[in-house]
């Protein structure tokens, strides 16, 4: 299968670099596989897991907001979180979702519903892309 440039960077500096089969990630309007050759594209990300395919070996990601960018054949994604499979604490986003919960239950306002509804979907984004280990 042909590869493309892939590159991840967040806030906290580069996640990975290399070259790459698949990107498979959730953006805004839905799920999108990049592939070699895939047209120029730039979209918002949203809240989701990515699917990583590099020398025929898949790796699986929490993401939470960002873009990705695909210019000129290399592909670039720019992520508030990237969170790899292996190093996501599962116990630690339980424990999460759990405050998630309790927020929504004491929530006063649909502030302070949007925003405890926000953090129980990303904790449950990294529950379920721990399992893909």
């Amino acid at each position: 299968m042909r590869s493309f440039p892939l590159e991840i960077v967040t806030p906290d500096g580069l996640i990975l670099s290399g070259e790459a089969e698949s990107l498979l990630i959730r953006t805004a309007d839905g799920d999108v596989e990049i592939l070699a050759g895939h047209a120029d594209f730039v979209a918002a990300l949203s809240v989701g897991r990515a699917r990583i395919i590099m020398s025929g070996e898949s790796e699986y990601a929490s993401v939470q907001g960002g873009f990705i960018t695909v210019s000129n054949g290399k592909v670039k994604v720019v992520a508030t979180t990237f969170e790899l499979a292996k190093s996501i604490d599962a116990d630690r986003a339980r424990h999460a979702a759990e405050k998630a919960e309790e927020l929504k239950g004491r929530a006063k306002n649909a502030r302070e519903l949007a925003l405890a509804e926000a953090k129980l979907k990303r904790a449950l984004n990294r529950i379920s892309v721990s399992s893909m280990k």
